[in-house]
């Protein structure tokens, strides 16, 4: 009786320190891959398991485990599809456009997805974001950001691109934060590219990186348009189009207001 407590001890402490380190090795894998080398990652990984039974989400999202046989991660598979003109769009084909128009002009806050096929069906599968907490979590718990300036410039950038996309401003549960290292993210754009023309009401854009600015003022339409074509129609396109130039214009007469240094930063 007595070896066989000490087994059962045994192995719950094996199972628990196995877990911690596969976590562990889960962290540091999305930390060092590159972005090319993680997208190939989602496309090609082995899928080990299929978890559809995700509580809240009105995409009834499906948490996907991967393995290329030297890493083990996890992604998150979207597969709803209703496109404008439907009544209600929300597509998965938004959250790709969204990344692949944040690649254009390196806009690091979007994590990888990409398109594939899991059960016969079509979606974008992201990469799960591990050890996050949401915005609204930390306002919530009133846990101050070890860098309150930085913060604040981030969610000034999330809010300039929230503005090109047209989707949900400042939502706090689309903002994500790492526990250690305090990386922001911003997802969920299913919903995203409404055919406005016009910026999001109440969405004001005060400040935004110089990276980003620049960027977005060497962005060809030409590219934008054959880049997100197999995911936007044309009416999408050419709003997303005519709000580049309204956020251009934004920025170039507020730093004519305030100055350079006042509205740009690093």
């Amino acid at each position: 009786m007595k070896n066989k407590t000490i087994l059962e001890i045994i192995f719950f402490i094996s199972f628990i320190f196995g877990n911690w380190f596969y976590f562990k090795s889960l962290l540091a894998n999305q930390e060092t891959i590159e972005q090319t080398d993680l997208e190939n990652y989602l496309k090609t990984a082995r899928i080990v398991s299929v978890d559809k039974n995700i509580e809240g989400g009105r995409t009834a999202p499906w948490i996907i485990r991967l393995d290329d046989g030297k890493m083990r991660l996890r992604g998150i598979f979207k597969h709803i599809n209703r496109q404008r003109p439907a009544l209600l769009p929300d597509s998965y084909k938004y959250e790709i456009a969204a990344y692949e128009l944040a690649k254009l002009i390196a806009f690091d806050l979007v994590p990888a997805v990409v398109e594939r096929e899991i059960k016969g069906l079509k979606g974008s599968l992201q990469i799960y974001l591990e050890n996050c907490m949401a915005e609204n979590e930390r306002k919530r718990r009133n846990i101050a950001p070890p860098n309150p300036k930085v913060f604040e410039n981030i969610l000034e950038e999330i809010k300039v691109f929230e503005n090109l996309v047209y989707d949900e401003c400042q939502n706090t549960d689309d903002i994500l934060i790492n526990k250690e290292d305090w990386r922001v993210w911003r997802v969920d754009f299913s919903e995203a590219f409404s055919p406005s023309p016009d910026l999001i009401p109440g969405c004001e854009i005060s400040r935004c990186s110089k990276k980003f600015y620049q960027n977005l003022l060497k962005l060809d339409d030409n590219v934008l348009k054959t880049k997100l074509k197999p995911y936007l129609n044309e009416e999408e396109i050419k709003a997303l189009l005519e709000r580049k130039t309204l956020i251009i214009e934004k920025i170039k007469k507020l730093i004519q207001e305030k100055g350079e240094e006042a509205v740009l930063f690093s």
